[in-house]
């Protein structure tokens, strides 16, 4: 046992042969590692250990086919090759499945979802009023069925069922179970989503902090959506059609049926043990599918994971999941932390440890660096962001030029806080790589907003014919300003009174809009809603310089958030996507040709990425790239010789919208694994002023006792 290259807190885990265990493993403490020792040590502990069979999952497919090649490289575990399966759940759940249905199709793609919710699902939603009036508007039905299909989904990852909760009693105690739990933030933004395709009332939301308790509202959502959303669900299920969550919640059925009928897996199907890897990151559904998994094979789970690293809040995840392992799995668990990191520098470690200890909601840990070298560490202040941009864009090129260094990572907690960064590099023909971020450029959003600077070029106050058509201008403008555009009813109506005005300006089309008291998104009650778009666009319009536009346009106009605003894996947070290039704009005063060029230079050079993330070939080669642009959220599981932080300044870091206790520890929590990558230079950079206005040192950098230095 003394010659088991394990230390001492990773050999009591590997050791135990109790099937409930928890184990807490932070960045570095060598996680993969373990959990393999203890397969490989409790296939030899085992009588009979050539029938022992080991099934492992694992949060992504990168880390499964990490695993599966430790298995086939490493000498140590090959014996384990014939006992172990590893897998993704939903690839587990996708295989169960193929037994089931006859012909099975995985809807995956956009145009296939929109399909999906349009055409197979069209019975069903004929036969509820208010999806069905939010899915033939002319106007936005392709983006309402998106929305739609993309909540199908979202609903049941948060643990509902249609045949458990088709009932309101029943449906309301889903609602205070997750409420219970630390998981409002999912039924506040789902309710969002469902007052922008106006299917319950907009005008409900009044306060958010209250809106859990409004029984009214909750009722709405449930007869307006809830229920077309299980029938929706059967009605897939029954035409062999499956979503990805699908793969997961109808595995999770079937097993429970076989479950009742008293069918439990047996003989060379079965498993003796569940290993469960990056547990912290698990939502409702797949706890329940785990669970069941766990029963039918007659096992306990092991589960492994860092509460301290749980930042997939965002996809129905909550830390209580691996905090209280005896309250949702078993009273029983035995629990062990990895205590030694192998991967960072001494003061990294210390840092991040001195950091994250000020959460309330974590297991507490003594963890011990291996190395007893030390990263440098710099806090620089700059005056600005366009001094920021400049600062990081003269380190990276130093950086680069040095061969010593592998690799360099640029970390925001926003993708917004990235697009000056790619406009610079791409401008500087520096090859970078920028994993989710890259579509911002690309987006249809970034579409709207050139061809609203272009009406700013065109200039507002030109008469026709040299300026643009007025009101076809507006209601172009109109389109923006909400999450969507003018219904048929509201466009004709002002259109025919701003036809009756007849406008020569965008102006004078402008001022007309003020005095308009006609239908616009609703009653427009005295001409209130008309007030809301004449203030918007009459800001933007009068703005003076290429910066004042894009803010106006960041600030004004929620119609660019489309694609862009609730980013996949930012959905509690979606502050003004364009922020940062407003900022990053103030260099250009109001040289619009100037920043056209430099943007569609960019675009040039991110118009060579594919359209999927499935193009492995692409991605390991760009991979390769030293410079690296992402968000804090892709950066965990990563390491680097270099990160740079961005913005380490309050409201960034944490976010301004984070203010329950629950979410400002999930905003440290992500702090945490940003400055958990680094290998050599780990370089935070606050800004003195942002947006025009004073800005203060994020209050990370004082839980850490890092200084901060001005910038010559």
């Amino acid at each position: 046992m003394d010659q088991i290259p394990l230390d001492e807190s990773q050999k009591a885990f590997c050791t135990n042969p109790a099937q409930a265990i928890r184990v807490l493993a932070p960045a570095g403490s060598g996680k993969t590692y373990s959990l393999l020792w203890r397969c490989l040590m409790l296939l030899k502990a085992i009588s009979g250990s050539r029938n022992a069979r080991f099934l492992v999952f694992t949060f992504t497919r990168a880390a499964r086919d990490e695993l599966r090649d430790r298995l086939r490289n490493d000498t140590r575990f090959q014996v384990l090759q014939s006992a172990v399966d590893v897998s993704t759940l939903n690839a587990w759940g996708l295989k169960f499945l193929k037994s089931k249905l006859y012909n099975l199709r995985l809807v995956t793609s956009i145009p296939d979802q929109v399909g999906c919710m349009l055409n197979l699902l069209q019975p069903v939603w004929q036969q509820h009023s208010h999806v069905k009036k939010a899915l033939t508007d002319t106007r936005w039905k392709y983006r309402a069925a998106r929305q739609c299909m993309e909540l199908i989904d979202r609903i049941k990852s948060l643990g509902f069922r249609h045949d458990l909760h088709s009932q309101r009693d029943e449906f309301m105690r889903q609602i205070s179970w997750m409420i219970e739990n630390g998981m409002s933030s999912h039924l506040l933004s789902i309710l969002s989503q469902l007052c922008e395709l106006e299917i319950i009332d907009n005008a409900s939301v009044v306060n958010v902090r209250e809106f859990f308790v409004q029984q009214q509202q909750l009722s709405q959502a449930f007869e307006n959506f809830f229920l077309f959303w299980s029938a929706a669900c059967v009605r897939l299920y029954e035409s062999a059609i499956l979503t990805l969550e699908d793969q997961k919640y109808w595995a999770l059925v079937e097993l429970e049926k076989a479950l009742q009928d008293g069918r439990f897996t047996t003989g060379a199907h079965r498993y003796h043990h569940i290993l469960v890897d990056e547990f912290q990151d698990i939502n409702a559904l797949d706890l329940n599918l785990l669970k069941a998994i766990a029963k039918i094979n007659k096992t306990e789970l092991c589960i492994l994971g860092d509460d301290d690293q749980a930042i997939y809040e965002w996809r129905g995840a909550t830390p209580e999941f691996i905090l209280k392992p005896e309250t949702y799995l078993s009273p029983e668990y035995h629990t062990y932390t990895l205590e030694v990191n192998y991967r960072s520098p001494r003061n990294i470690v210390q840092l991040s440890q001195q950091l994250i200890q000020n959460n309330k909601r974590r297991v507490a840990k003594n963890v011990k660096a291996a190395q007893n070298l030390d990263a440098c560490v710099e806090v620089i202040s700059m005056p600005a962001l366009q001094a920021s941009v400049e600062h990081v864009r003269r380190f990276v090129k130093e950086l680069i030029a040095n061969e010593n260094i592998k690799n360099i990572a640029i970390i925001g907690r926003k993708r917004s806080q990235i697009i000056p960064y790619q406009i610079v590099f791409a401008g500087d023909d520096i090859p970078f790589y920028a994993a989710e971020d890259l579509h911002v450029l690309l987006s249809e959003a970034f579409d709207d907003l050139k061809s609203m600077l272009l009406l700013k070029v065109q200039q507002a106050d030109k008469p026709l014919p040299l300026g643009p058509d007025p009101i076809k201008a507006l209601l172009k403008l109109c389109d923006k300003v909400k999450q969507y555009p003018l219904n048929k009813q509201d466009r004709a109506s002002l259109r025919t009174y701003l036809a009756n005005k007849n406008p020569r300006t965008l102006v004078q089309s402008l001022e007309a809009l003020y005095h308009y008291q006609g239908p616009l998104k609703g009653e427009n009650v005295s001409g209130e809603m008309s007030a809301r778009f004449y203030e918007a666009l009459k800001e933007f319009i009068e703005a003076d310089t290429v910066a004042a536009a894009v803010r106006v346009i960041s600030d004004n106009f929620k119609g660019l958030q489309k694609d862009y605003g609730k980013s996949i894996d930012d959905i509690f947070y979606a502050d003004p996507p364009f922020s940062y290039l407003s900022d990053y704009a103030e260099r250009y005063g109001n040289d619009y040709v100037a920043f056209y060029q430099d943007i569609e230079k960019a675009i040039a050079t991110l118009a060579r990425i594919p359209n999927t993330e499935e193009d492995e070939a692409w991605h390991n080669e760009t991979w390769k790239c030293r410079l690296h642009l992402m968000t804090a959220l892709r950066a965990k599981g990563k390491e680097f010789d270099v990160a740079i932080i961005l913005d380490c300044n309050q409201g960034v870091w944490p976010s301004q919208l984070a203010r329950t206790e629950e979410e400002l520890e999930a905003e440290r929590r992500l702090f945490y694994v940003a400055i958990t990558r680094v290998r050599k230079h780990l370089l935070l950079i606050t800004n003195q002023r942002m947006f025009g206005e004073l800005a203060t040192p994020s209050p990370y950098l004082k839980e850490m006792s890092l200084s901060t230095s001005l910038s010559s």
